[in-house]
């Protein structure tokens, strides 16, 4: 089994007018909003929401969570606040719409405001919902809303956290980031910073299924899920180690991915966001398909692609083509020149295009094996490419090449993707000059480590929480990397960018 991506656009109409009827607006930069923002707050609102954020703390004090909900419930507030999450909603909402047939009678726990149970019972008038929240305010606007809106097949209802005594059974149980959200623990550890597996550590799993809230949670949710109920869940858990605790947490309750879990991508103003996944499951039981659980990496298509200009293209363009290039295309461009595309397959490690035209100026895109069709793709495009579209791929890919700066510590490959490991692990004739293993101070092991591959210079980073990161540069430039591997001892999350 194993992960894509949410794609699909039904319900995408339907959501997007729905939520402007909340008074929530669509915003693609963070200076308009915020703009928006203090228009329509007094700076001493803004003050006070800011100190309750501090207080939140990311869900993880009760009462600070309480509080914070229940001021975003104030129907002068709910509009502005809301709209950073605005394409959460059209996201999510639209995903778990079209996953809510054939269920009868389904719970939306921690429902906050209704946005979306609303929604879902608009779409889904024979289908019963309740929604259930901790926040008292939160609960009467969704009531209010309900009844604005005359729908009689949804109800609101103040839960305490742990939920007790929920009433009925359901068919289908909604969480969408309620479940557990200690934002800043970062679940199991791998075995090493080599490794991505993790080892069955029964003790640590419960440790931490009490300390997020999980165990408070889900227990008694499930008490109230009919025997053949579905649940569908989406909690923060794109961290690797979160999202093998959260699994291993459902796993042991006898909950298995009844479909494939969807990775959903949105924008959060200024910030593309990968989050998730979405989580279709259910008891095992007979007549029931289920899927085995995927603790491997989520690889992004194209996240091995990398680009650059100017001198970090020229001098790894020259380490490239010296071992085999595979394709050359050329044209003549009436603004911009004649120019040259070659192609090529360096060590098994990187595939690569290499763009020159009569400025001298370069362009490089090199990445790791797993993006070979990305490649592929590219020089189909180029051969067969016209010149107002080769003038657009150039600007798509690397902006103004004539114009191309010569900073000196511009690498000439970056990952800070778990591919990163793939490829560190691959590059050829490797000899370490440098290499530091410890602990910091979190429980994290970490591995830092400078040394030289076929002319070139790496550095590789490397924790027990998933986090990776290899650097290239040409020999001429090394000390760059030198300097680097100086200074991660001072940034515990990674050498600095």
């Amino acid at each position: 089994m194993g992960y894509g991506r949410e794609e699909s656009s039904e319900y995408h109409a339907e959501l997007f007018q729905y939520l402007q009827s909340w008074g929530l607006r669509e915003f693609r930069d963070e200076a308009s909003y915020y703009e928006w923002q203090r228009e329509t707050l007094s700076e001493e609102e803004l003050r006070d929401f800011q100190r309750l954020i501090e207080h939140r703390y990311g869900g993880e004090h009760v009462d600070g969570d309480i509080e914070f909900y229940d001021v975003l419930a104030r129907p002068d507030l709910t509009p502005v606040l809301y709209s950073q999450r605005f394409n959460y909603f059209l996201t999510i909402g639209a995903s778990v719409c079209r996953r809510i047939v054939p269920a009868c009678r389904v719970l939306d726990f921690g429902c906050g405001v209704g946005i979306l149970t609303v929604f879902f019972a608009q779409q889904h008038p024979g289908v019963e919902f309740v929604g259930i929240d901790r926040s008292s305010r939160s609960i009467e606007m969704a009531c209010l809303e309900a009844e604005k809106r005359q729908l009689t097949n949804i109800r609101f209802e103040v839960s305490q956290v742990p939920p007790h005594q929920i009433s009925g059974t359901y068919d289908l149980i909604l969480s969408t980031h309620a479940l557990f959200q200690a934002e800043r623990e970062p679940g199991l550890p791998s075995r090493s910073w080599k490794t991505f597996q993790r080892v069955g550590d029964l003790q640590r799993q419960e440790q931490l299924e009490v300390l997020t809230g999980l165990q408070g949670r889900l227990d008694p949710l499930l008490l109230v899920l009919g025997p053949m109920g579905r649940m569908i869940l989406f909690e923060k858990t794109w961290n690797l180690g979160r999202r093998i605790f959260f699994q291993r947490a459902l796993d042991a309750r006898g909950l298995f991915p009844v479909s494939s879990p969807v990775f959903c991508r949105y924008r959060s103003l200024d910030e593309e966001v990968t989050d998730g996944p979405v989580y279709e499951v259910a008891r095992l039981s007979q007549g029931v398909e289920t899927s085995v659980w995927d603790e491997e990496p989520y690889r992004e298509s194209g996240e091995t692609l990398y680009r650059c200009i100017g001198i970090a293209a020229e001098r790894m363009g020259r380490v490239l083509a010296v071992d085999q290039v595979s394709e050359t295309v050329s044209g003549v461009h009436s603004s911009m020149g004649s120019w040259m595309f070659r192609f090529g397959l360096w060590k098994e490690v990187f595939v690569w295009g290499l763009c020159e035209h009569s400025s001298g100026s370069t362009g490089l895109v090199i990445g790791g094996d797993a993006d070979r069709d990305l490649l592929h793709q590219l020089v189909e495009t180029v051969t067969h490419i016209s010149e107002s579209d080769f003038e657009r791929l150039v600007q798509d890919f690397w902006g103004s090449l004539t114009h191309a700066g010569e900073d000196q510590s511009v690498p000439c490959y970056e990952n800070h993707h778990p591919s990163a490991q793939t490829i560190y692990e691959a590059l050829p004739s490797k000899y370490i000059q440098q290499e530091s293993t410890f602990q910091d101070g979190e429980g994290r092991e970490m591995h830092i480590e400078l040394g030289t591959t076929t002319n070139l210079t790496y550095l590789y980073w490397a924790n027990t929480f998933d986090q990776r990161q290899l650097v290239l540069m040409d020999e001429e430039r090394a000390q760059v990397l030198s300097e680097y591997y100086r200074e991660s001892f001072q940034h515990p999350h990674g050498p600095p960018a």
